[in-house]
């Protein structure tokens, strides 16, 4: 087995290196020493070593035919030479061929994370949690099952922030929205606002895959942008809205007179969410509960579930930077021993 995954086949060769054709720079060296030979010492000049008269006697005990240091010094400064060329001409590791989908929705999440946001009408594992939590926690497992969408996410409160850009980096969007915190964009609500940011985020996506998810749990109270004006926007755009309204009808409070039951979604704007809906060709989805939460992202998987033909691709990786560490140590090992030598 050579290097690098290198096979014998001239062809394989060919194809482990992306600049094959650098191999030419490895004669470099030898028509320079050619073209431009060293300046050789006048015969007449002084010779600087020393003569020792008995060196006959001392060479029996050296090792016969040693190579000097300056032979040394090159032979090493040639293997850096041909290990730098190696780097240069950029060799490659194939991994294993992985299906690629030839379509995929472009999906930019907007989520609502105003003050209200804050309250602890939702339940996870039998522990009262916040909207917001438990929005991150059904949403993450939504972004796992889009495995072939690019997937965005627009933060909104009183403004609206385009916080991660459309991309197939479902990671770093499930670590950067864990980070998300309540009243980050501010403790209103600008809906509008949302709409028009997420329209721009999928914008440039293909005119049949621009879907945004909004999720909120009030009205819309701040905001330059109209929520009206932002749905013309959307159809103009082709952008689908699907909308979720969250927030229980019934939380039970205790107070100093006792436990009595309040209606914690009072400002949650249903018309509003559903006609956004309606005029760009999604739907609306309330969710009351966890259970209802999920079932909801569990709609939308399926409504916009995409049968295409998959192309295979074969990542690879560089492994230039090996040869090239290699070069740097022999050319340092030369460089300590012209040192020495002198």
């Amino acid at each position: 087995m050579l290097p690098f995954g290198i096979k014998p086949s001239i062809l394989s060769i060919m194809s482990t290196f992306i600049w094959p054709w650098a191999i030419l720079l490895l004669f470099i060296p030898i028509l320079t020493r050619y073209i431009l030979p060293a300046k050789r010492l006048e015969t007449n000049a002084i010779p600087i070593a020393l003569r020792v008269p008995f060196f006959h006697r001392l060479s029996s005990f050296l090792i016969t035919n040693p190579i000097s240091t300056g032979h040394k010094i090159a032979i090493l400064l040639y293997l850096s030479w041909i290990f730098f060329v190696i780097a240069c001409m950029r060799p490659i590791k194939f991994d294993e061929m992985l299906p690629l989908p030839r379509e995929a929705r472009n999906i930019m999440l907007a989520i609502d994370v105003s003050g209200s946001m804050a309250e602890q009408d939702f339940d996870l594992n039998g522990q009262p949690v916040t909207r917001l939590t438990m929005v991150k926690n059904v949403a993450n497992d939504f972004i796992k099952k889009r495995t072939d969408d690019n997937l965005g996410l627009v933060i909104f409160g009183s403004e609206a922030y385009l916080y991660t850009p459309l991309s197939f980096d479902k990671k770093t969007l499930r670590s950067l929205f864990d980070e998300v915190s309540i009243g980050i964009a501010g403790e209103q609500t600008a809906i509008g606002d949302a709409i028009a940011k997420a329209v721009e985020g999928v914008s440039a996506a293909p005119a049949d895959s621009r879907i945004v998810i909004l999720l909120s749990d009030g009205y819309s109270n701040a905001g330059v942008i109209k929520v009206n004006e932002a749905i013309e926007l959307a159809k103009k755009q082709n952008v689908k809205i699907y909308t979720i309204g969250v927030g229980s009808n019934q939380q039970l409070v205790q107070s100093f007179f006792g436990t009595f039951a309040v209606n914690p979604s009072l400002n949650l704007d249903e018309a509003t969410l559903q006609e956004i809906a309606r005029q760009t060709g999604g739907r609306y989805f309330r969710s009351k509960t966890t259970s209802e939460l999920k079932e909801v992202y569990n709609a939308i998987n399926e409504l916009e579930q995409v049968n295409s033909e998959n192309i295979s691709v074969r990542p690879q990786t560089e492994l230039f930077f090996i040869p090239l560490l290699i070069s740097m140590i022999l050319l340092l090992s030369a460089a300590i021993l012209k040192r020495r030598q002198s």
